[in-house]
């Protein structure tokens, strides 16, 4: 009878045991854009061929101050912080498909970013360019338009 009861105990213990490893009770795994994104760097394009800007890279802390984070949080909200001299904060929500994240913001408007991630390198690209006027010298500037790219 001692045996029986062990062996009802053992099975027990082994059922509850198996039970707890099932799939259903694992954790999700996260969005990859979950996580603080800061701005890296504007990638430049459609300036004047003089220039020689085009796909080059521009520092906006070094240049103009310009510094901006995007905090993006698993329950598919997100924050944005973006500093020059002015310290605003945007939020919304965001979905991720097929290595696109949309940002929605909660005063309207959207952005639109493509996900990458090469090596151990993750980036945001923004896939609308804005306009943007370079100084080229003392008396002179140019227009064109930069990407934002942020990093993980």
């Amino acid at each position: 009878m001692k045996r029986y009861m062990y062996a009802v105990c053992f099975s027990i213990v082994a059922l509850i045991s198996l039970d707890s490893c099932s799939k259903s009770s694992d954790p999700v795994a996260a969005s990859p854009a979950v996580g603080r994104w800061e701005l890296n760097r504007a990638l430049m394009s459609g300036f004047p061929s003089t220039t020689n800007a085009n796909g080059k890279s521009l520092d906006l802390y070094a240049i103009e101050s310009y510094r901006s984070t995007i905090d993006i949080y698993s329950d598919n909200t997100f924050n944005e912080n973006y500093k020059n001299v002015l310290v605003n904060d945007a939020s919304g929500t965001w979905d991720l498909s097929n290595n696109t994240l949309n940002l929605k913001y909660d005063i309207g408007g959207q952005d639109t970013y493509t996900y990458s991630k090469t090596k151990n390198i993750e980036e945001l690209a923004a896939t609308a360019p804005v306009s943007y006027t370079l100084q080229t010298s003392t008396t002179t500037t140019a227009v064109g338009q930069i990407q934002f790219i942020y990093r993980k």
